[in-house]
């Protein structure tokens, strides 16, 4: 939240998230995540992220849990399955310029529902789905397709 994440080299940040994902896998928190909330009035100076998280928009991945750290810690960008358009480029690039940060993470997890969803689009190809929606399973199934990827009833069943 200071000046000094705004020119935190890439390898520190990476520390510094690889440190709060092991505290997140320990069940601990750490006080500065927990008090984050508590210095909301600091949030009204400009933003200092050390790190840009581009993850899925799951419920049970969130950064800012996944990696223990707090309020203006991590400028994260969120979208189901990963799936990356020009929009979210332009926001990995705005952090990168605008507040210096060095580290640009994509964050992946296991059981992604949109990975699911494509999986049952390929399964059920008849299956109707509304146009936003099929615009996701159509940008994640090339990723899916090879004959080499499990099914949908073999990663359910994970």
């Amino acid at each position: 939240m200071s000046a000094e994440h705004t020119t935190l080299p890439a390898k520190e940040a990476l520390d510094r998230l690889k440190a709060g994902n092991l505290r997140y896998v320990q069940n601990v928190r750490s006080v500065d995540s927990m008090l984050s909330h508590s210095r909301r009035e600091n949030l009204l100076q400009p933003q200092t992220p050390f790190a840009i998280v581009l993850g899925c928009s799951d419920s049970r991945a969130p950064a800012e849990i996944v990696f223990d750290q707090g309020l203006g810690d991590l400028f994260v960008i969120r979208v189901a399955g990963n799936i990356v358009a020009p929009s979210q480029v332009g926001s990995v690039e705005f952090a990168a310029e605008r507040f210096g940060t060095r580290l640009v993470v994509v964050l992946g997890h296991s059981t992604c529902g949109a990975i699911l969803a494509t999986l049952e689009a390929l399964e059920q190809p008849g299956e109707r789905q509304s146009r936003n929606l099929r615009s996701i399973v159509d940008r994640v199934r090339p990723s899916v397709e090879d004959s080499s990827t499990p099914s949908f009833d073999t990663i359910a069943r994970r």
